[in-house]
């Protein structure tokens, strides 16, 4: 139990880092399982940040430095229509990628691996707990940081399946460009990165509104995690990686000018 009134930064951190977190990696399919709201709009979402955009920003900047001069001179490709080239191709490979997730996520095993950690109204306590005003506050303050991670996670993917196929094409993900939050000068794409600005703001609301219901809220979070990890079909995530999310991905960035090594 979490003691009332003391919810500590490490519990906060990691609960929302691992059962708030967007819907792509494996062991974060949202909580309850998949979202009901559609993969396109997912990813729309996560598309329209600020963050992410800058992230395309590194991404022209990566064509740019990768891609045939020549061709891209042919093609009249500006940075405006890169970036909306870029748009579209992480619109459509970020689908991809949050459509075979889901499919890996049995939802009927995580319901009961819940209820048997939790009770049979677990998941109802969840819901009756997210119209709580406090829990609500706290999920939008961590909003941004959620959508900062799908950004985040749809870029390494994409920079883990150039690798892997051998194309022509500077990292993207400042992770793989060995940018930090730590580093001196830290890039535009981090300095958009609005990770620890949500981190800070949850910490200070749950400092200065002790509530019951949020520390039952993050004591069913944690439950809810690992209940959805007994939930993952083994059969499909072994299948699961790069080479699934972005197969294909090569023929659109042909198209941009950007070839094999």
């Amino acid at each position: 139990m979490v003691s009332p009134n003391a919810p500590t930064k490490a519990l906060i951190a990691a609960a929302f880092a691992i059962t708030l977190a967007a819907a792509f990696p494996a062991r974060a399919q949202g909580l309850f399982g998949p979202s009901p709201e559609p993969a396109e709009k997912r990813v729309s979402e996560t598309i329209r940040t600020p963050y992410f955009q800058a992230l395309l920003q590194n991404f022209v900047e990566s064509v740019r430095k990768s891609g045939n001069p020549a061709c891209l001179q042919a093609k009249a490709l500006d940075d405006a229509a890169l970036v909306a080239r870029g748009q579209a191709l992480f619109q459509r490979y970020g689908v991809q990628m949050t459509k075979l997730l889901d499919e890996g996520f049995d939802r009927a095993a995580y319901e009961a691996a819940l209820r048997a950690a939790e009770g049979p109204d677990a998941a109802a306590e969840i819901e009756r707990l997210k119209r709580d005003g406090d829990v609500m506050t706290l999920i939008a303050l961590y909003r941004p940081a959620q959508l900062a991670g799908s950004a985040d996670r749809i870029m390494e993917q994409f920079d883990r399946y150039v690798l892997i196929k051998r194309i022509k094409l500077y990292p993207v993900a400042p992770i793989a460009r060995g940018e930090t939050e730590l580093t001196d000068h830290p890039s535009a794409a981090m300095r958009a990165n609005p990770t620890q600005a949500a981190e800070a703001a949850v910490e200070q609301f749950v400092d200065e509104h002790p509530s019951p219901g949020i520390d039952r809220y993050l004591e069913l979070l944690d439950a809810a995690d690992g209940a959805m990890q007994k939930a993952i079909k083994k059969e499909v995530a072994l299948k699961l990686g790069p080479t699934a999310y972005f197969a294909g991905v090569e023929r659109d960035l042909a198209e941009l000018c950007v070839g094999s090594r």
